[in-house]
């Protein structure tokens, strides 16, 4: 009997310990998602406009098919210690092209399903009629997001990526995504 008694002591003293490693683990999760984030990224738009022959920002509610837009993603460190190997993203929206060169930095990633990135211009393999191979340019039609390594971003640093695009004349059939505020 005394084995059994020792035996369930042992077992409560287990669980016991299991359940506090658990709670604590709770716990720390808890202020971890209570905390604020690290990086808190702003994404903006404005209209590029000529005025006097000096390129002018202006707010862009809505826009039209011609206008050209400037998206301006801002990442900027709220923690006390760097960032490293921070990754920026900037949607291209449906019904929008991006405008050649207009990125800054110069040395973005681009994509055309927002998953896989590789640097620009953007080619593809296609078969010739011989059987043969050859690359392509990707029309600048087809991009959908670009991407930035910024690497470290210092305590209370931030950094910025740019991008214009056109508004085209029609959007996609069956894509219902306003061209001014991109999600994603």
């Amino acid at each position: 009997m005394l084995v059994l008694e020792r035996s369930r002591d042992v077992m409560r003293t287990i669980i016991q310990r299991r359940w506090l490693a658990l709670l604590a683990a709770a716990l720390a999760l808890g202020s971890a998602w209570a905390a604020p984030p690290q990086v808190v990224s702003e994404l903006t738009v404005a209209q590029v406009t000529t005025v006097d022959g000096k390129t002018v920002l202006k707010p862009a509610p809505v826009s039209k098919p011609g206008d050209i837009l400037e998206y301006r993603a801002r990442y900027t460190n709220h923690s006390a210690a760097a960032v490293l190997g921070l990754v920026a993203n900037l949607p291209i929206p449906a019904g929008t092209t991006l405008v050649d060169r207009s990125q800054i930095p110069p040395d973005a990633l681009a994509s055309t399903d927002s998953t896989h990135f590789a640097p620009l211009p953007l080619t593809r393999a296609t078969r010739l009629a011989d059987g043969s191979e050859q690359r392509v340019l990707v029309p600048i039609e087809e991009y959908r997001a670009l991407r930035w390594s910024l690497g470290t971003l210092p305590p209370g640093g931030s950094a910025q990526v740019q991008a214009r695009v056109r508004v085209n004349d029609v959007a996609p059939a069956g894509n219902g995504t306003a061209p001014a505020h991109p999600r994603g």
